[in-house]
């Protein structure tokens, strides 16, 4: 973004507020909608602000936090986890059902059954859904787009590529622009970058106005090259926002700026057709928030596994996506790397999917284009597989003999049968509890009481149509689920050449525990960690973040290799301006740390690889050692490499991590620890048939705890299954080890 144009907005910002008029206390509350508002319309990127401020008009920096008492907040399609710590006691754990016609009020249930004094907390970091639900339920704004005259169809045409290649009944997404409010400005930029055609002001006024005409209310900008040259780009968002103040404005060089037309495009569109709903959603939320006394930062997760404020929130939602299942692969790294495992997948299956994830050698896997429900966004993200399988997944069968388990869900409203809130439908769910792995008289988290009779009837139904028995279908049930979801793990490393057997399997989320033991088995992985408190692990991830800001620029260097001076003067200009972007949040510049990184490709290529970049001086032997890796990670990608072709660098990053203190969790000496509580017995069906299993309660359980299996272990918002022939042991972080024995392989 250019400085002049920086000023501009900022300027124009600084006019609307002083208009307001929200001085004093009184007025602070009733005006805390409007200039959130402002700031976001006056923004075309939300560049931040200078600090984080709150509603009373007080500012801090980020660093003036106690950092005492934080909250983390997870927003899934069943439950809102939260997840409450203080430096001084235990963290305080809660699952409550999220509320799908109005999630903050969700939140809010939650917040009030936690019965905490806001006033005293020093932070709040949330992962939402709004924005992804915006897309998938198609209730976004109504979006306009101007983009270069004879481009007005990019949308459409999209690329050659298909999810599914022989699938001929295939149908792209419809855009969410419809045709008529995608309008050509007479402009154009070289590839190189150089004005070949100027923007007319009065021109984009009459446009923007027929679109305002017809009821949109945000635009998207995007125009050829403009990653190059921004100059026309930021020309017509300058005129849109100075003749056209309500409207919300995303600009695709402040969003996605880099190479590949249609990526960039699409993430920009989706930018500003979710922008509205989640503004109006972070607003509402920070309104009920101010009111019940809160004044800290509120800071939202995104997709690359770093937070944001709420504020930059406001204007770039497509940066938050993803935000509840990254967390999840945060808490396994930092849980990996507290029990000396580096090499750890994630397993986190809720109510409605399941995700999985790979931290290899302490970090997690990086990837920098997403689809989202058939759109391409091309934003930085954790590397993460989803899975249609959850608790609430709907069992079918299709055909006579053909059981199916999931994508459909019956999510958190009406839900599995056995909620007893309207749900028919046979789902994962009920088929625990058909088989016992579920107190069938006990409650759910939330505090939901368990129908047994109804999760059987649906279950019946399934039964009847593959004419077997009802315990029979239901482990079919599990079966069909684990499967489905063992090939994903499997897809995340075996096809990725690694091994999965040397890794650990981290479970987690409500249903995780249940099933990741017998998952494990299938893909011959030996040790299974459930953490504490495994329903709410992504809330808790959430708090042991930082903030994060990503910074691209797409090279053109003719193919040759940068030499070294240039590669050095990039990667400054990058890291100044991803330092510059953490601290207009209120960043202290001595916690920003940055990392580097460039997309590299063999010369003919079209696909790149993302290689890192050592800290210090960039010399020769830097350069020669970032060939090496990409040969190596080439090698390790598709199982051939050519060190003697020649390499292209198409893009450069940097990471911008401005760090924030995380809670410490302190283990314990571990000492052989025998179980003095009682416990009950119940019978519960597994693959060699029934058997009376002892039924513990985990907060009994202390470091050094050791049970041989079968046995179900169950606490608030999560249970966990331990098959017969394995055991647990309880390590000195009161994690669950569970020992997987050898089976039979995929």
């Amino acid at each position: 973004m250019s400085t002049e144009f920086q000023t501009q907005r900022r300027n124009i910002r600084r006019d609307r507020n002083s208009k307001t008029g929200c001085s004093g206390l009184k007025q602070a509350a009733k005006c805390a909608g409007e200039a959130a508002n402002s700031e976001l319309r006056a923004s075309s990127i939300g560049d931040g602000s200078t600090t984080e401020k709150t509603e009373y008009g007080r500012s801090r920096k980020l660093s003036d936090s106690g950092q005492g008492m934080r909250l983390g907040i997870d927003v899934g399609g069943t439950y809102t986890d939260l997840v409450l710590f203080e430096r001084t006691s235990e963290p305080i754990t809660l699952k409550v059902p999220t509320v799908p016609s109005d999630v903050a009020q969700g939140v809010l249930n939650g917040i009030e059954e936690l019965g905490i004094d806001l006033a005293n907390l020093d932070m709040i970091v949330h992962g939402s859904t709004v924005g992804v639900n915006a897309i998938i339920e198609r209730k976004g704004a109504k979006t306009g787009l101007l983009t270069t005259e004879g481009f007005e169809d990019v949308l459409d045409i999209g690329t050659m590529s298909k999810p599914e290649m022989y699938d001929v009944f295939y149908r792209k997404p419809r855009p969410l622009v419809s045709r008529e409010y995608r309008l050509g400005v007479r402009e154009r930029m070289s590839y190189k970058g150089e004005l070949l055609r100027p923007v007319n002001e009065d021109e984009v006024v009459d446009k923007v106005r027929y679109l305002v005409a017809e009821g949109v209310t945000s635009v998207a900008v995007s125009t050829l090259h403009s990653y190059v040259n921004a100059e026309n780009e930021n020309k017509i968002a300058t005129v849109v926002l100075e003749k056209f103040p309500e409207l919300v404005l995303s600009v695709s060089n402040e969003i996605a700026s880099q190479r590949r037309e249609f990526e960039r495009l699409s993430t920009t569109v989706i930018n500003a057709y979710i922008a509205p709903p989640v503004s109006a959603y972070l607003n509402k939320l920070l309104d009920e928030l101010r009111g019940l006394g809160f004044s800290g930062p509120v800071f939202i997760m995104k997709s690359n596994g770093g937070v944001m404020t709420a504020q930059a929130a406001r204007a770039v939602p497509v940066h938050t996506l993803l935000s509840g299942p990254v967390a999840g692969s945060i808490a396994g790294r930092i849980l990996g790397a507290q029990i000396g495992r580096p090499n750890v997948i994630t397993f986190d299956m809720g109510g409605t999917s399941c995700e999985v994830s790979v931290i290899l050698n302490g970090e997690p896997g990086q990837a920098f284009e997403a689809n989202v429900e058939g759109y391409p966004v091309t934003t930085p993200l954790l590397d993460i597989s989803y899975i249609g399988a959850g608790g609430g997944s709907i069992a079918k069968v299709i055909g006579d003999s053909s059981l199916r388990v999931g994508p459909w869900s019956a999510g958190a409203d009406p839900g599995p049968a056995c909620y007893g809130k309207g749900g028919v439908e046979a789902t994962v769910t009920d088929a625990n509890v058909v088989l016992g792995r579920l107190d069938p008289n006990g409650t759910l988290a939330g505090g939901i009481p368990i129908k047994r009779e109804l999760a059987r009837e649906a279950i019946e139904k399934i039964a009847a149509t593959l004419k077997m028995p009802v315990e029979e279908a239901a482990l079919g049930i599990i079966d069909v689920a684990c499967v489905k979801m063992a090939y994903a793990i499997r897809a995340v490393t075996v096809e990725q050449g690694l091994d999965p057997r040397d890794f650990v399997l981290i479970a987690f989320g409500g249903a995780g525990p249940l099933h990741a033991p017998l998952i494990a088995q299938m893909v011959g992985i030996e040790r299974v960690v459930v953490p504490w408190s495994p329903g709410t692990l992504c809330a808790w991830g959430m708090i042991n973040t930082d903030l994060r800001h990503d910074v691209v620029r797409t090279i053109d260097y003719g193919g040759r290799p940068l030499e070294a001076a240039e590669l050095a003067n990039l990667f400054s200009d990058l890291e100044t301006e991803g330092a510059q972007a953490l601290l207009d949040q209120g960043v202290d510049g001595s916690q920003i740390v940055t990392r580097r990184s460039i997309d590299m490709r063999y010369k003919g290529q079209e696909h790149t690889l993302t290689i890192g970049l050592a800290d210090g001086p960039i010399l020769a032997e830097a350069q020669e050692g970032l060939r090496k890796s990409f040969d190596d990670g080439h090698m390790r990608r598709y199982a051939h490499s050519s060190p003697a072709e020649a390499v292209e660098f198409v893009n450069v990053r940097v990471e911008a991590i401005g760090r924030l203190e995380r809670p410490h969790v302190a283990a314990t000496s571990a000492v052989r620890a025998e179980i003095t509580e009682e416990y009950a017995v119940r019978p519960v069906i597994f693959s060699e048939g029934p058997a009376d299993t002892p039924v513990y309660h985990r907060p009994s359980f202390l470091p050094g705890t050791e049970i041989e299996g079968p046995a179900v272990i169950e606490e608030d918002g999560s249970a966990s299954l331990v098959p017969i022939g394995y055991s647990v042991r309880v390590d000195d972080f009161r994690n669950m080890v569970v020992h997987v024995p050898k089976g039979e392989l995929l």
